[in-house]
């Protein structure tokens, strides 16, 4: 038992620090969020419609092999560009 002595006397200062660091660490997630943001406006203009052009080529890939498969994978393509045009929309809807 005096193991647990030992452990308890150990986690005590560790809890002690990290109840005091909370503050920091709300910071630490604000700034993160910031910076999040910040991404998504390059995001927006430089990734989606590259997203979306290799996401139809990929479609027309699939549809050599297999006509079902390219249909699905454009559906999928048009429904993830959709979304993701209308996330400002589902957010406000969801909260």
């Amino acid at each position: 038992m005096e193991w647990m002595r030992s452990v308890r006397r150990a986690l005590a200062p560790a809890l002690v620090l990290a109840g005091a660091a909370l503050p920091a660490r709300a910071q630490v997630i604000a700034e993160l969020g910031a910076e999040l943001f910040s991404w998504q406006a390059v995001f927006d203009v430089n990734f989606v419609p590259i997203a979306v052009t290799a996401g139809l080529l990929l479609a027309l890939i699939a549809a050599m092999f297999s006509r079902m498969a390219g249909v699905v994978v454009f559906v999928f393509t048009v429904a993830g560009a959709a979304a993701y045009g209308m996330r400002d929309g589902i957010i406000a809807l969801a909260g």
